[in-house]
């Protein structure tokens, strides 16, 4: 048994029932750790010291995100969140082995080699939450935003501003977002149509229909005036390859050039992600299941929702300090 071939089957049998992003992340962790410790390393070998020497590494930029070692000069420190990632993907992978039946019907590890291995862990995460006003200063310059690289035409940055603002999904999917996936006819329970968010480009592989609001209305209005298209072709084509959907990186560099022509500070630790907080902070007061299922949440993770998106706000803190009643005695 060798490290490459557990990391091939995982690869075959289990990384295809991930989202698109989550099949990409596999594939560069994959490389990452074959770098580390060798594709023919006997994973049951794994010491702790090699656990540890690896920590040490990604977090001084010894080594990159791929496992290369880095000059001196060039190396930037990685955050603990980054790092325990990294980790905690190995450990699931050894976790899946043991658990995976082989053709001889025998599992194909016998036990994970990483259980019981401390992983570093954030203990003050970045969490930004973009505000209205935020979103408001950025919307009011973002349609100066042009495609670059010799396009003049304007870019998607305020269409993708509206949807992510307006339905608190990752940008990834809304990247990959393609004309089929839109059902815009009103009906009593959806008077702005609604998109369906399918299972390919959602993280956690779920697939849900949620509804639109006026805002986010008008901005896929827009796109279907501008550029009308059917079936799976992509809402925003990639300026290079129209049949391709853009890429997220594209879409972080057009945000950026939207803040810095709003005159804005980036938000350090977040870009895309600090709207979808707010996606989620602005609806603290409904029921956290409707919230979290039509934000892209899984009902079984409430808890990510509640710790990592959902934030106290001072308006919020305001409305708890006065709005308490009194705790008597029964008469």
């Amino acid at each position: 048994m060798t490290l490459a071939q557990v990391f091939a089957l995982y690869l075959e049998h289990r990384t295809p029932r991930k989202s698109a992003t989550e099949q990409k992340a596999d594939k560069r962790r994959e490389e990452l750790w074959t770098r580390v410790l060798g594709k023919t390393k006997d994973p049951y070998k794994l010491s702790m010291g090699e656990w540890e020497r690896f920590i040490d590494a990604r977090s001084s930029g010894a080594i990159d995100a791929r496992g290369n070692a880095m000059p001196i000069g060039e190396r930037r420190p990685v955050r603990d969140r980054t790092i325990e990632e990294d980790c905690l993907w190995l450990r699931q992978v050894f976790a899946w082995a043991a658990r995976w039946r082989t053709g001889s019907d025998n599992y194909l590890m016998r036990e994970n080699p990483a259980r019981g291995f401390d992983a570093p862990h954030e203990a003050n995460p970045r969490s930004p939450v973009a505000s209205q006003d935020r979103y408001e200063a950025v919307r009011g310059v973002s349609d100066q935003v042009v495609m670059g690289k010799g396009r003049s035409g304007r870019s998607y940055v305020s269409e993708l501003l509206d949807i992510v603002n307006g339905t608190g999904r990752r940008i990834s999917a809304v990247c990959q977002f393609r004309y089929e996936d839109l059902q815009l006819s009103a009906t009593g329970q959806a008077p702005h149509g609604a998109i369906r968010w399918p299972a390919a480009t959602d993280k956690m592989g779920h697939e849900t229909v949620a509804q639109l609001d006026p805002t986010t209305r008008m901005a896929l209005d827009r796109i279907l005036h501008e550029r009308p298209g059917i079936g799976a072709a992509p809402l925003f084509p990639s300026p290079e390859h129209p049949t391709v959907a853009m890429t997220c990186h594209l879409a972080d560099k057009w945000l950026r050039k939207a803040e810095k022509l709003a005159g804005l500070d980036p938000q350090r630790g977040s870009l895309w992600h600090a709207y979808r907080r707010k996606w989620a902070t602005e609806r603290k007061h409904m029921p956290d299941v409707d919230v979290a299922v039509t934000g892209g949440w899984s009902p079984r993770s409430l808890q990510v929702l509640k710790s990592s998106y959902q934030q106290a706000d001072g308006e919020t803190m305001l409305r708890v300090v006065l709005g308490a009643g009194e705790l008597r005695e029964a008469k």
